[in-house]
């Protein structure tokens, strides 16, 4: 049936009808969001994209086809080639001129919003760097940190996700301090370290969440009642603390006051949510600082998961009762 009225619909966007394009447009937009990868390949090309980005660009165009023009590019499968199409058509400046510049949002463009974050998600694919410094050159960073605070909840897990996506790379794009020589060793760097990864950092050249100020947001975002906008943000902090980055990482967080936060959420009701905050706190807490600090407040939330969780977070709670000492005072739930 998707095949079929894919088929269909394609064409019609490209017709100077304005009612039976708009009306196309909103159908492909409700059969894309859960249309599978391969059929949407099938039918929506490098013109199809071409053809969405100059609706969006007209001026008669309505406010309700532009938001569905971009529900479709939104919708689209997030890979090189679909990312590629939109730089050449010049999609990028054209998506980002619909993102806010302000905190105060008309509430009647909350869906132009939320979908041209979706939309511009495509240029956020962490092994597409060249398309991560498109975007962060245009400024990208720091709109998607303030739609963190002023979005709606899909707009703020949307935002999260790109910068998971950025966050990813900084790493690897952290420039090496200079090694100094001489007298030189005693005078103060002119330039501050990034207390996560240990090098310079900036928003557009290493994607930073730290010079971002994108951390505390993120934390807030935490607190939200969707377990996926919070599983969204909760992805972005976590690559702070990957890998070799988990002690400065943790300390960052710390003084985020993230992990309190991530600790309520192993009451959360997503199973899913639950093994990732798990996972993430079995690791911080691995260290002494952490785990005397936190230990506490966790250990009656992990000893209900070691009773009530599936088996993989059953598995992981007592592992991270071990850390904390408390496995052989509470074996009989295991």
């Amino acid at each position: 049936m998707h095949c079929s009225a894919m088929e269909v619909l394609v064409p019609l966007c490209d017709l100077d009808d304005h009612n039976v394009r708009a009306n196309a447009i909103k159908l492909l937009c409700c059969l894309t969001e859960d249309g599978d990868e391969a059929t949407i390949l099938e039918y929506v090309d490098q013109k199809s994209i071409e053809t969405l980005l100059t609706i969006i660009k007209k001026t008669s165009s309505e406010e309700e086809e532009i938001a569905s023009a971009m529900g479709i590019i939104s919708n689209l499968p997030k890979c090189f080639q679909i990312t590629e199409w939109l730089l050449g058509a010049g999609g990028l400046p054209v998506l980002f001129s619909f993102l806010p510049v302000s905190k105060h949002v008309d509430s009647h463009k909350n869906s132009l919003i939320e979908n041209a974050v979706g939309a511009i998600f495509h240029f956020t694919d962490p092994t597409n760097q060249p398309s991560q410094n498109k975007a962060a050159k245009i400024g990208l960073i720091p709109v998607l940190v303030q739609l963190l605070e002023s979005g709606t909840r899909l707009t703020k897990k949307q935002a999260a996700l790109s910068l998971a996506n950025f966050s990813a790379n900084s790493l690897t794009l952290s420039r090496p301090i200079p090694k100094r020589h001489g007298f030189w060793c005693f005078s103060p760097p002119s330039e501050m370290v990034c207390p996560v990864h240990r090098g310079i950092c900036t928003i557009e050249t290493s994607f930073c969440l730290v010079e971002a100020g994108a951390v505390e947001p993120l934390v807030m975002v935490l607190g939200e009642p969707e377990p996926e906008v919070c599983e969204a943000a909760l992805d972005a902090l976590l690559t702070l603390i990957e890998g070799d980055k988990l002690q400065s990482g943790s300390k960052v967080l710390d003084e985020a006051k993230a992990i309190p936060s991530m600790v309520k959420l192993l009451s959360a009701p997503s199973p899913g949510l639950q093994e990732k905050v798990l996972t993430s706190l079995e690791r911080i807490f691995r260290q002494v600082e952490f785990k005397q600090k936190y230990g506490a407040s966790a250990q009656m939330p992990l000893v209900d998961l070691t009773q009530r969780g599936n088996s993989s977070t059953r598995s992981l709670a007592a592992r991270t009762l071990a850390h904390l000492n408390v496995l052989h005072d509470q074996s009989s739930y295991f």
